[in-house]
């Protein structure tokens, strides 16, 4: 799966891009009076302006450079962001996913994650910047229910379960693009916060062009035709 662009919500726009633009240094590609898109890498991060008194917060994954994984709390440091501790720990590795993590939080209270895979290869000797992230590779979408949802998404979209789920938790996809399923009985990891459910869309590369709002959630998924992909699905 690829994820060319998510859309979140924030109710402080001035404040996202001073974080995103300033601070990660990330390209704004876009921006009006009420939303404003930056790129990394190969995708896109959309936030449209919310009412004052909505709050919304969301977890979201960046891949970065492989070989980087020591570099990125420092780089992060540097720039005054604070890391979450994860298991009393700011990096830590995941044997199963053979990958390394840092989280922090963003000013709109979004669990942002900067996750070194180490299945994609990826090699630099230069120092870790702006362009060693990647691409968009993981939106979580909160769950009523995981495993019926997981259900409807692999058949839509003839994707797999990420190595294993279960009905608390379920990453649909590959290490390009995860759909992170996530029942409301959880705290997002790298986080005190407890999951909830926001609008969002998604959009991901596919072999049709259409957009689907998901029964019962806020959640748009829109696909945009690229070459190369099975028809399944028209």
């Amino acid at each position: 799966m690829f994820i060319q662009e998510i859309k979140l919500f924030a109710n402080n726009l001035e404040s996202i891009v001073d974080f995103y633009n300033r601070v990660l240094e990330l390209p704004i590609v876009k921006r009006s009076e009420r939303r404003v898109s930056f790129e990394v890498g190969e995708s896109r991060l959309t936030f449209e302006r919310c009412d004052a008194e909505l709050k919304p917060y969301y977890h979201f994954a960046f891949n970065v450079t492989e070989s980087k994984a020591d570099q990125i709390v420092p780089w992060l440091k540097a720039r005054g962001i604070v890391i979450n501790l994860t298991n009393e720990k700011e990096v830590n590795f995941f044997k199963d996913w053979n990958a390394h993590s840092a989280y922090f939080y963003d000013p709109a209270g979004n669990i942002v994650e900067f996750i070194a895979r180490h299945n994609t290869k990826q090699e630099s000797d230069q120092p870790f910047n702006p362009e060693d992230l990647l691409n968009i590779s993981e939106i979580g979408m909160p769950a009523l229910d995981v495993i019926s949802l997981s259900e409807l998404l692999i058949e839509r979209y003839d994707e797999q379960i990420y190595l294993s789920g279960d009905d608390m938790f379920t990453p649909i996809g590959d290490e390009q693009g995860l759909l992170i399923l996530s029942s409301l009985d959880r705290i997002w990891l790298g986080s005190d916060k407890k999951v909830e459910i926001y609008p969002l869309e998604i959009v991901i590369a596919n072999a049709w062009e259409d957009t689907v709002q998901l029964e019962n959630y806020p959640y748009r998924i829109t696909s945009r035709a690229v070459s190369g992909k099975s028809n399944k699905g028209d």
